[in-house]
C-alpha cells in the first residue's frame, strides 16, 4: 500500500523560507546542474535531480537523466525526506509498505532504489533534496550516504548564494540609482578622469562615456565663472598642499542646463606620502542651492523690516544692565526666578561674542550693533535671536549710557540651516561609505570612515559599531566593526583596531540593548547608562551620560547595532531620520559582505572538493598527474633532476577484512600522516587508487629518492597503528625511478615507477626498489 503524504511540524514556515528564495519555476543554474550531473557519475545511478517541494508538487531545479520538470507531491519519496529532516535510504522501493503501490514504483522500470539528502535553509527548513534514483535495488554505504550529504551541502549553498547574488545585484542597481556621483581622477602624468559612476548622466547632465573620453577634460563641462576657482582648488589638493577640496560651483548639462553641484573631494597618498589620484563626490545641490539663495534675499528683506521697526523692541541701560523689551521675558524664556536677569539666560559659548560686538559699537567701529546669539530655555531647549541695535546716549567722558534696538527669534531658522547641513555631511558620508566598501570590500575600514563623522555631526564623544552574528538565534553577540573614543589614548585605540581585525566577538546584554536588536526599535538614554541597560562583555565601555542606540537592517531584519553616546546636546527624536539613510547602508553593506563571505567559502570548498582526496586530504589523481606533467616540462626545460614513487599497501585487504572498513581508512590516514611528516614541503603526496600513493620528488635523483621511500617504509614497518584498542601492524612496498631523457612521456616514466613496484611486490613486499 501507498502511505498518507507526511507534513514537515514546520509546513507553514517551511514553505515561506522556500518562497523567499524566489527559486521555484526559474532558470537553470549551471552549477546545480553540473551537481545534479556530478552525483549520477559518482553514484552510477540513472536518475540525479535537485528536488524542491512546494504544497502541491515536488519541481526539479536541476535534473540529470531525467526529462519531467515536476511530479505530483502526493506520490513523491522526496515528501518523506522533508518530513523526516534526515537522508532517506530506500535500497529496495518493493519491500517498502510506503511505496509498494506508488505509481512511480509500480511503473515499468520503476524506481526500486532511492536515496535522497535534504536541502536545509537556516539550520531548520528542509526545502527540497539532492536525490538518486535507479531501476535496480542496491546497497547504500555509510561512505556513499556522507558523499551524498555533503553533495546536498554544496548544492545549498549554491541554492543561498544564487539567493545572495540576486540580491546584491538588486542592491547595486539601488546604489547607482543615488544622488552622488563617485569620480577619480589620476593625476600622471596630468589630471584626467578615470572613473565615473553610471548615475552621471542623471547627476552631472553628461553621460559617464563623454566624461570618460580622452579629449574631454572635466572642467570643460563647469561655468566659466566658477572653473578658474575650481582648477585652483583643485591644485592645491593635487599638489598635496590641501587634503581635501569642498566647493559649490555650476556645471552645464548637453541640455544647456545650469545645475549647482556639491564637491567633496580628497587624495590618495602612497606610503611615501605623494599624491597618486583625487576621489571626487559630487551631488546635485541646485534645489538647495536655490533654497540659499531665497534665504539670503529672505535675509535682507528681514533686514529692511527690522529696520522698520515691525519687530520686538528693547532699550538697555547699560550701567545698570536693564533690559526692558516689547514682550515678556517669561514669554520668551519660559518662568524666570525673582533674582534672574535676561544676560543669564545666555547660552555660555555666545557670551565672549557677544559682548565683543557690543564693545566693536562703542567704539565707534561698526555703524549698528548686530548679533545672533542663543538664548536658554525653562525646558532646555535652545533659542535663537538675532538682534539689531543702536547706541544713543553716551556719558560726558564719552561712556557708552543707553543703546536701544530691535530683535527676532530666528529659532526656526537657524535649525533649518543646521538641518540642512547636516543632511548634506550625511548624504556626503553615506556616498564616501558606499564607494569606500566598493573599493577597499573591508566594513570594518569602513567604519573607521563612518564612525568619527556620525560623532562629529551628532556630537558624540563615544561609539561603536556591531554586527549581529547571521546565525545568532538568541541575538546576544556582535561582532565588532569599529569602536572610537575621542578622549582614548593613541595605545588604547591600537589595541582596540587589533581586536577587531582579529575578529572581536562580544556578548551583548541589557534591557534596552534587547529592546533595540530584538524588537528592532531605536531607543534613546537621557540619563546615566548603567550595565543593566547596555553591556560588552568583556570590554569595559567608557562611563555614558546619554545615548542613542540605533538598529541597522537589511530588508526589514535587524543585522547590526550602531550606538552614539555622550552628546553636547541631549539625542533628539530627529536623529533617526537624520541618521536613516546611513543605517540603511551599513546593513546593506553587511549585507553584501556576508553575500561575498559565502561566496569565498563556496569556492573554497568547490576547490577543496576538486583537488584534494575526499578521506586522507592529500591530493587527488587528478592533480597529482597534472603534477608530473608539469615536471616532466621543466626537466625538458632546465634539466633538473626528478624522480617519482609509487606506494603499495602490502596486503591491505586483510586489514579491510579483519577489522573492517572503518580500520581500513584509519590506517590509510595514518599512512598519509607519517609519509607528509617523513617528506620535505617541496615533495607531492597523492593517492592514485585505493590504496595505492604516489610521491613526486622535485630535485631529486633517483639515488636519494630511494633513501626517502625507505625512511618511509622503515617508520611505517616500526610503528604498529593504534585503532579501538588494537595494534595493525603495515608494511608498504615501493618503486622509485628518476626521469631519464629517453622517457617519451610521463606515461612512460610512471610505468617505469610501476614495473620497480611489482618486483618489489614479488621479491616478498616490504621493500623499495630502484627502476632499471
Amino acid at each position: 500500500m501507498m502511505s498518507t503524504m507526511p507534513m514537515p511540524a514546520n509546513e507553514t514556515e517551511r514553505l515561506r523560507a522556500l518562497r523567499e528564495l524566489d527559486i521555484l519555476d526559474t532558470e537553470a543554474n549551471p552549477i546545480l546542474d553540473e551537481i545534479a550531473h556530478f552525483a549520477r557519475d559518482l553514484f552510477e545511478v540513472d536518475v540525479a535531480l535537485v528536488s524542491l517541494v512546494d504544497e502541491h508538487r515536488q519541481w526539479f531545479k536541476s535534473r540529470a537523466g531525467f526529462e519531467l520538470s515536476e511530479t505530483p507531491r502526493s506520490v513523491s519519496f522526496c515528501s518523506h525526506a522533508v518530513a523526516a529532516a534526515k537522508t532517506l535510504i530506500i535500497e529496495d522501493a518493493t519491500l517498502d509498505q510506503r511505496f509498494t503501490n506508488n505509481p512511480l514504483v509500480t511503473a515499468a522500470k520503476g524506481v526500486r532504489f532511492y536515496a535522497g539528502a535534504p536541502l536545509v535553509i537556516d539550520g531548520e527548513f528542509v526545502i527540497g533534496t539532492l536525490c538518486l534514483i535507479h531501476p535496480v535495488p542496491r546497497h547504500f554505504s555509510a561512505k556513499h550516504q556522507r558523499w551524498l550529504e555533503t553533495l546536498a551541502q554544496w548544492a545549498t549553498d549554491e541554492i543561498i548564494a544564487q539567493h545572495n547574488r540576486e540580491n546584491y545585484a538588486a542592491e547595486r542597481r539601488v546604489l547607482a540609482q543615488g544622488p552622488v556621483v563617485a569620480v577619480v581622477w589620476d593625476i600622471n602624468p596630468e589630471a584626467h578622469l578615470i572613473y565615473v559612476a553610471e548615475n552621471a548622466e542623471r547627476v552631472l547632465g553628461h553621460t559617464r562615456e563623454y566624461l570618460l573620453r580622452d579629449d574631454v577634460n572635466y572642467e570643460a563641462i563647469v561655468h566659466a565663472d566658477d572653473r578658474a576657482e575650481l582648477l585652483a582648488r583643485m591644485q592645491r589638493v593635487i599638489d598635496g598642499e590641501e587634503k581635501v577640496l569642498e566647493m559649490d560651483y555650476r556645471v552645464l548639462g548637453a541640455d544647456g542646463r545650469e545645475r549647482w553641484i556639491h564637491h567633496y573631494a580628497r587624495s590618495d597618498r602612497s606610503q611615501e606620502g605623494s599624491v597618486m589620484r583625487v576621489r571626487g563626490y559630487l551631488i546635485n545641490d541646485t534645489q538647495g542651492k536655490q533654497l540659499e539663495l531665497e534665504l539670503v534675499n529672505t535675509n535682507r528683506s528681514f533686514e529692511l523690516a527690522l529696520a522698520a521697526g515691525n519687530l520686538s523692541t528693547w532699550e538697555w541701560t547699560i550701567a545698570n544692565n536693564e533690559l526692558r523689551a516689547s514682550h515678556s521675558w517669561d514669554s520668551m524664556l519660559g518662568t524666570m526666578a525673582a533674582d534672574e536677569v535676561w544676560s543669564d539666560r545666555i547660552y555660555p559659548d555666545d557670551v565672549a561674542p557677544l559682548l565683543a560686538a557690543a564693545q566693536q559699537h562703542y567704539r565707534g567701529e561698526t555703524e549698528r550693533f548686530e548679533a545672533r546669539f542663543r538664548l536658554c530655555h525653562h525646558n532646555g531647549n535652545v533659542i535663537w535671536i538675532h538682534s539689531v541695535g543702536k547706541l544713543v546716549e553716551r556719558a560726558a567722558d564719552g561712556k557708552p549710557l543707553k543703546m536701544v534696538g530691535i530683535h527676532h527669534d530666528i529659532t526656526e531658522q537657524m535649525e533649518n540651516e543646521q538641518a540642512r547641513t547636516e543632511q548634506q555631511a550625511m548624504l556626503s558620508l553615506v556616498s564616501q561609505v558606499q564607494n569606500e566598501f566598493l573599493l577597499l570590500q573591508d566594513f570594518s575600514d569602513v567604519c573607521d570612515i563612518a564612525l568619527p563623522e556620525l560623532m562629529r555631526i551628532t556630537a558624540s564623544e563615544f561609539g561603536f559599531i556591531g554586527e549581529i552574528p547571521e546565525h545568532d538565534k538568541q541575538r546576544n553577540l556582535l561582532i565588532m566593526h569599529g569602536i572610537y573614543h575621542h578622549s582614548a589614548s593613541d595605545q588604547q585605540r591600537e589595541a582596540w583596531q587589533k581586536l577587531i581585525k582579529q575578529g572581536l566577538h562580544v556578548e551583548l546584554s541589557g534591557e534596552v540593548a534587547r529592546e533595540v536588536v530584538v524588537r528592532g526599535e531605536p531607543q534613546i538614554c537621557h540619563d546615566d547608562v548603567c550595565s543593566g541597560q547596555l553591556h560588552l562583555l568583556p570590554l569595559q565601555l567608557p562611563a555614558m551620560h546619554n545615548t542613542i542606540l540605533i538598529p541597522l537592517y537589511f530588508k526589514g531584519q535587524v543585522v547590526g547595532l550602531l550606538v552614539l553616546a555622550n552628546s553636547n546636546h541631549d539625542y533628539q527624536r530627529s536623529h533617526f531620520a537624520l541618521l536613516q539613510p546611513m543605517m540603511n547602508t551599513l546593513g546593506t553593506l553587511l549585507h553584501i559582505r556576508r553575500v561575498e563571505d559565502e561566496r569565498q567559502r563556496a569556492l573554497a570548498e568547490l576547490h577543496r572538493l576538486a583537488t584534494l582526496d575526499d578521506l586522507t586530504g592529500v591530493a587527488n589523481r587528478r592533480v597529482f598527474l597534472a603534477a608530473c606533467e608539469r615536471r616532466f616540462a621543466e626537466f625538458y626545460r632546465y634539466d633538473v633532476p626528478v624522480s617519482v614513487a609509487i606506494i603499495d599497501l602490502d596486503f591491505f585487504k586483510q586489514v579491510n577484512d579483519t577489522y573492517g572498513h572503518a580500520a581500513g581508512d584509519f590506517v590509510l590516514c595514518e599512512f598519509c600522516r607519517i609519509c607528509e611528516e617523513l617528506l620535505r614541503e617541496i615533495d607531492l603526496l597523492g593517492r592514485t587508487g585505493g590504496e595505492e600513493f604516489g610521491v613526486l620528488m622535485p630535485v631529486t635523483d633517483q639515488a636519494n629518492g630511494l633513501a626517502a621511500l625507505e625512511r618511509i617504509r622503515e617508520a611505517i614497518a616500526a610503528h604498529p597503528m593504534h585503532w579501538n584498542g588494537i595494534d595493525i601492524t603495515v608494511t608498504i612496498s615501493a618503486g622509485v625511478a628518476q626521469l631519464r631523457d629517453d622517457d617519451p612521456d610521463v606515461a612512460r616514466w610512471l610505468a617505469r615507477t610501476d614495473e620497480a613496484l611489482y618486483r618489489a611486490k614479488n621479491a616478498g613486499r616490504n621493500r623499495c626498489l630502484p627502476a632499471k
